[in-house]
C-alpha cells in the first residue's frame, strides 16, 4: 500500500500545533514546556532540554542526540506499524481514506508462510541479550521462538501481511558445527523484502542493514528507521521488488559487513539506489578493548551489532549518523586519492590468456570500441565476452541492432555448449549441421535465468530509449557489462549535426559507465571494407571521437589465405600471427597507454568461441556440472603442432 506523502502533509498541516501535544502525550514525555515547545529528550539521557518542537516541519528534533521525531513516529513506537500509524494520524485530522482491506494477502498463486505462535522466547530473549538487544527491541520488531528454540524473524510487505519467515539458531554458529545459519520456512514461498519495512516513515533517512540482528541493533541505539536485506549481500533482487517504495526516500544510510564481502555489496547497491541519495556507514575495521584480566587487546569489527557490543550504543548510533554520502563528488582533493594499480580493478574477462594477458580485463566505470570487417569474428567475441562475464558473477545485457534476440541466444548457446555438449546433424539436402543437445540448452536457461538481458526487437532504438533500459537494468537487475551492438543502429536523430551526435553519444556512455560502475562495450563499424590490411583508429567509420574518447579500442582481422601468400614479406613476429584464424588488435589502449598490440587466436566453427590453448578450447562454464577426467583436444593446435617445421601448411577459419 503506497500512502500518498502529499496527503500525510496535509493531514499534518490541519492539526497544526496539535502535532505537538499529540507527540508529547503519545511518547509519555511529563517534562513538556507548552509555551516554549521542548522537553529533555524521551530518547537518551540528558538534564538540559533539547528535545524541540519545529512549527514548519510539525516534528520534535533534540539537538543531543540528533532523533527526529514526528507524530508517526510516536505512534510507531508504541507498537503500531506505518500503516496503522497513518491511520491514526487521519483520524486525528479528520481526513477520510480508503485504506481498502487492510492485511489481504495480495500475491495470487503465492504459498504465504504461517506465523509461528506467540508463545514463551526465553531463549531468543537469553541469545539477543548476549548480542545486547533488548527484549522490548526483540518484540518491537516481532522476533519470536519456535518449537525448537530458533530466531524466527517475520517479513511483513507494506501492508503488514506475513509474506516471509526466515530463521537462525538461538546460538552462535561456529563453521565446524555443519549447521545453517539461516533458512527460510519449508513449504512457503519468499519474496526478497526488506526486514521492518511496514514500521518506516518514509519521511524520514532510511538505513539498510546487511543483517536481522545488525537492523535490530540500530533500533537498540535509537535508529526506529532501519530494515535489512533479506537474503545475503550478494542478492540484490530486493533493490527490484522494493523499488517503489525505495523511491521515497531522500537520504539512504548503507551499513555493510565489514568485509571483501560487505565492499563488494556498497559499489554494487550505490548505483542501483542512486549515489546522491546514498550514505555509508563507516564503522573501524578494528578497536581495542579490554579483556576479563584488564589487559588490552585489539578485536576485530564484522558488523554493526558487534560494535555496539563492543563500543556501546552511543558510539554505534554515532557511526549512523555521521555516516557520509557516497564519494561521487566532482573533484577531489589528490591528496585523498589512491593510485590506481589495474591489477586490483574489477571488471570482466574475455577468456582469452594472451587477450587477458594484455588488456588484462574490460575494467568497470570505462568504454571500450570493437570493430572490424564483416566475418571477422565480432559476434563471436561479443557472446563469449559475455559469457565469461556472467561466469565471473556479472549480469549483463546487450543491445543488438542487425541480428534478432533469437539469433543471439542461439549464437550464446552454442559458445556455452561447447565442443561436448554439441552434436552433428546432416540436413535433407546432405549438407552437415551442428546443433546444440537439449539438455544443455535447458541446463543453459536454468543456469543463467536473469544474468542475460537483451533489448526487445520490437522496442525503439534511439538514445534514450536504450539508455533508459541501461539505467533501469543497472539499477534493478544488477547489470554490469553492457553490450551496444552496433553503433550505427542507434538512431541519432540530430541528422544535420551527425559527428557533433556521435560525439555527444560516446560522451553520454563514459559518463554513464563512470557514475554506474559499469563496463560499456560499443561496436563499431570500420570505414572501409577493402583487403585484409590492419586497422588503425582512422578506420573506425563516424566521429574521429569515438575513439578519441574511448577508454579503448579493440579491432578483429580474419586471417585470409593471401595474407599468407605474401609471408615472405612479413616480419617475423607477423608470420607468427599467420597461423591463426583471426588476429586481435589492442588498437589503443588508454590504461596502459599503448597501442597496435596483437593477439592470434583460434576460431571453432562447432562451438563458434575463440581460443588459443586446448584449455580454453574445451572450457566448461559454470551451467555444466559435469566432471570430465579428459581434456579434449583442438584439431587445430594438434594439427598446428605437427606441422610446425612446415611453414608452408596453414589453414585458415571457416563459417565465421
Amino acid at each position: 500500500m503506497q500512502i500518498e506523502r502529499e496527503l500525510i502533509q496535509k493531514a499534518k498541516e490541519k492539526l497544526g500545533e496539535r502535532n505537538a501535544e499529540l507527540i508529547i502525550t503519545t511518547l509519555g514525555v511529563t517534562n513538556y514546556d507548552e509555551k516554549k515547545m521542548r522537553c529533555c529528550c524521551p530518547f537518551h539521557q540528558e538534564d538540559t532540554a533539547s528535545f524541540i518542537y519545529n512549527p514548519k516541519e510539525y516534528n520534535f528534533h533534540c539537538f543531543g542526540c540528533g532523533c527526529t521525531c514526528d507524530l508517526i513516529d510516536a505512534l510507531m513506537r508504541t507498537g503500531k506499524t506505518f500503516v496503522q500509524a497513518v491511520m491514526k494520524l487521519f483520524e486525528y485530522a479528520d481526513i477520510p481514506y480508503s485504506f481498502g482491506e487492510h492485511e489481504v494477502k495480495t500475491k495470487r498463486f503465492y504459498s504465504y508462510p504461517h506465523a509461528e505462535p506467540i508463545n514463551e522466547k526465553e531463549q531468543v530473549y537469553e541469545y539477543l541479550g548476549q548480542r545486547h538487544i533488548s527484549k522490548e527491541t526483540v518484540d518491537y520488531l516481532d522476533i519470536r521462538q519456535d518449537k525448537h528454540g530458533n530466531c524466527v524473524f517475520n517479513y511483513y510487505d507494506t501492508n503488514d501481511v506475513l509474506t516471509m519467515v526466515k530463521y537462525r539458531p538461538s546460538h552462535k554458529i561456529t563453521k565446524k558445527s555443519g549447521e545453517s545459519k539461516n533458512w527460510c520456512q519449508s513449504g512457503a514461498d519468499t519474496t526478497p523484502l526488506l526486514f521492518n519495512m511496514n514500521r518506516i516513515n518514509p519521511n524520514n533517512s532510511l538505513l539498510i542493514t546487511c543483517g536481522e540482528l545488525d537492523c535490530a541493533a540500530a533500533i537498540e541505539c535509537g535508529w526506529k528507521n532501519a530494515v535489512s536485506i533479506p537474503l545475503g549481500d550478494q542478492n540484490t533482487k530486493w533493490c527490484d521488488e522494493c523499488k517503489e517504495w525505495l523511491d521515497q526516500f531522500n537520504d539512504i544510510v548503507i551499513c555493510a559487513d565489514n568485509d571483501s564481502s560487505g565492499d563488494k555489496f556498497v559499489k554494487t547497491v550505490v548505483p542501483m539506489l542512486h549515489s546522491k541519495r546514498c550514505r555509508i556507514v563507516a564503522l573501524p575495521r578494528s578497536v581495542e578493548i579490554e579483556d576479563s584480566v584488564g589487559e588490552k587487546k585489539t578485536v576485530p569489527i564484522k558488523d554493526l551489532n558487534e560494535y555496539m557490543v563492543r563500543c556501546g550504543k552511543e558510539l554505534a548510533l554515532e557511526a549512523i549518523v555521521k555516516a557520509n554520502y557516497s564519494p561521487i563528488n566532482s573533484v577531489a582533493d589528490l591528496s585523498d586519492v589512491e593510485p590506481i594499480e589495474y591489477e586490483n580493478v574489477d571488471g570482466v574477462n574475455f577468456g582469452i590468456s594472451p587477450l587477458d594477458d594484455e588488456v588484462v580485463r574490460l575494467f568497470f566505470s570505462t568504454l571500450t570500441v570493437i570493430s572490424g570487417r564483416p566475418g571477422a569474428g565480432k559476434s563471436s567475441i561479443l557472446g563469449q565476452l559475455m559469457c565469461n562475464a556472467m561466469d565471473q558473477g556479472y549480469n549483463t545485457w546487450i543491445f543488438s541492432g542487425e541480428l534478432p534476440n533469437g539469433m543471439n541466444k542461439s549464437w550464446m548457446n552454442y559458445i556455452l555448449a561447447g565442443c561436448r555438449n554439441i552434436e552433428s546433424k546432416v540436413s535433407q539436402r546432405g549438407n552437415e549441421y551442428y546443433m546444440v543437445k537439449n539438455g544443455a540448452r535447458i541446463g543453459i536457461n536454468q543456469h543463467y535465468r536473469g544474468k542475460w538481458l537483451i533489448y526487445k526487437d520490437d522496442m525503439d532504438n534511439d538514445l534514450n530509449s536504450l539508455m533508459t533500459s541501461m539505467e533501469q537494468v543497472v539499477c534493478r537487475k544488477a547489470v554490469k557489462l553492457l553490450i551496444l551492438d552496433n553503433f550505427m543502429c542507434i538512431d541519432n536523430t540530430n541528422n544535420e549535426e551527425e559527428l557533433r551526435s556521435q560525439t555527444d553519444t560516446i560522451k553520454k556512455l563514459i559518463r554513464f559507465a563512470k557514475e554506474y560502475q559499469v563496463a560499456i562495450v560499443l561496436v563499431c563499424h570500420p570505414r572501409k571494407f577493402d583487403g585484409g590490411a590492419p586497422m588503425d583508429i582512422y578506420d573506425i567509420a563516424g566521429s574521429s571521437n569515438i575513439v578519441n574518447l574511448a577508454h579503448r579500442t579493440i579491432a578483429l582481422r580474419r586471417v585470409y589465405e593471401s595474407d599468407r601468400e605474401n609471408m615472405a614479406k612479413m616480419s617475423e613476429r607477423k608470420k607468427a600471427l599467420m597461423k591463426y584464424d583471426v588476429i586481435v588488435t589492442v588498437v589503443k589502449d588508454r590504461m596502459f597507454g599503448r597501442q597496435n598490440i596483437d593477439v592470434g587466436v583460434y576460431y571453432d566453427d562447432m562451438s563458434r568461441r575463440f581460443y588459443t590453448s586446448n584449455e580454453e578450447y574445451d572450457h566448461h562454464y559454470d551451467w555444466d556440472k559435469t566432471e570430465y577426467s579428459d581434456l579434449r583436444q583442438s584439431p587445430k593446435i594438434a594439427e598446428m603442432q605437427d606441422d610446425d617445421d612446415e611453414t608452408e601448411e596453414v589453414y585458415g577459419p571457416r563459417g565465421l
